[in-house]
């Protein structure tokens, strides 16, 4: 009884429509020039956001997460930095690209469960140590 409940429940949390966007889907920069690429996601509060780079070779870099509004990991390259003004966006900037930023840029978000009382279940990823998106929490582009 309580696994069918528990099912129901979380259907019910999980079964609504999880939508990320990111904005531009596209882009041509050139080098030196100011960026800023935007992650929304809609249809869940208080989402983990990450943002990835996977470089002309294949590999897959972590640049930054948040776990709530204006809390963002700073670690991440030197010339791009990483905002949070809303709990549902989060935007990548740069003043000034170098050659080593070319890349697909991608978006994730993963949730963030909590018990009645807000209290967090699930902890933040340490600095670095970010998890492998899967292909339903991701939107991403070229720069």
């Amino acid at each position: 009884m309580l696994c069918s409940l528990l099912a129901v429940l979380l259907g019910a949390f999980l079964g609504g429509a999880q939508t990320i966007h990111q904005w531009p889907a596209f882009r041509v920069q050139l080098v030196g020039s100011p960026l800023s690429l935007q992650c929304t996601v809609k249809g869940v509060s208080s989402p983990n956001l990450y943002w990835y780079r996977q470089a002309a070779e294949g590999s897959l870099q972590a640049l930054f997460f948040s776990i709530g509004v204006g809390q963002v990991d700073p670690e991440g390259p030197q010339n791009l930095s990483a905002s949070r003004p809303q709990d549902d966006q989060f935007i990548l900037s740069s003043p000034k690209l170098l050659l080593s930023d070319s890349g697909f840029y991608l978006c994730a978000w993963s949730l963030t469960l909590s018990w009645v009382g807000q209290r967090t279940v699930q902890k933040p990823h340490p600095s670095g140590v970010l998890p492998t998106p899967s292909t339903q929490e991701l939107s991403g582009g070229c720069l």
